[in-house]
């Protein structure tokens, strides 16, 4: 595990796409593709306007990026709340990224059989025992989940399947997400971190004893691939004094 820390997010979202880009055109020039889960929420959407600023979005080939979701709300693709909605408007149409370079989450099914599909157009596109994304971007929520892997949710013990429906009790609500091991089969894996808000949480996450059953986060632990926490200042306050740093 790697720990970044950055005085703010507009820093940190500048050097997450210098990276991105290296990523990319590593991916591209040693195997013809570079493929992204993408996270959604209100906290990867900046990361995902610099990355389609034009000075930024030249420096990729789009046409061999392949954009795949991590986690999905069951509503249509044009719904507030989606997440591929959001990735449309910062991201897909800015950048115009072709549509066949865009494997959607078919969130306006029944939950159970949009993840049956996802799961099949996810075997599909990767070969192998697990999909093997080049990146896989997550966020962490204030209750310790990620993607959509809540707290004592059903779905954190999902061993088998690639992609499930999981119910999140305390939400009372259905949401569509990549299991712990496809998440965990990346090549790489980055977990974005914003504000004073997440920083109780943080702490417990990275210093605290492992309850992943309550911190789900805490699961995601990539089997060969590098796993970085990007964290700006405010996230990273409660963090025990040179935590991190080697």
């Amino acid at each position: 595990m790697k720990l970044k820390i950055y005085p703010d997010f507009g820093t940190l979202t500048k050097a997450a796409v210098e990276e991105t880009v290296r990523l990319g055109n590593e991916a591209i020039r040693q195997q013809g593709r570079f493929s992204i889960a993408l996270s959604g929420g209100s906290t990867p959407a900046p990361f995902y306007r610099a990355l389609a600023q034009l000075a930024n979005r030249k420096r990729l080939d789009w046409g061999h990026i392949h954009l795949f979701w991590g986690d999905e709300r069951p509503v249509p693709r044009d719904h507030p709340e989606s997440n591929y909605r959001m990735a449309k408007e910062t991201l897909i149409d800015p950048v115009g990224i072709p549509e066949a370079n865009v494997h959607r989450v078919p969130a306006e099914m029944d939950v159970r059989l949009a993840a049956c599909s996802y799961e099949e157009a996810l075997r599909d596109f990767f070969e192998g025992d697990w999909p093997r994304f080049d990146l896989a971007l997550l966020g962490m929520g204030a209750d310790g989940h990620t993607a959509s892997l809540f707290p004592h949710s059903a779905g954190l013990n999902e061993a088998q399947r690639w992609f499930i429906a999981n119910y999140a009790p305390v939400r009372e609500t259905w949401r569509l997400t990549l299991t712990k091991p496809a998440i965990n089969a990346a090549r790489a894996i980055w977990v974005l971190v914003r504000g004073e808000s997440k920083a109780q949480k943080l702490a417990e996450v990275l210093a605290g004893p492992q309850d992943p059953a309550a911190n789900p986060i805490q699961l995601i632990s990539p089997e060969e691939g590098e796993m970085v926490w990007w964290v700006d200042e405010a996230a990273a306050q409660k963090l025990p004094e040179g935590f991190g740093l080697d």
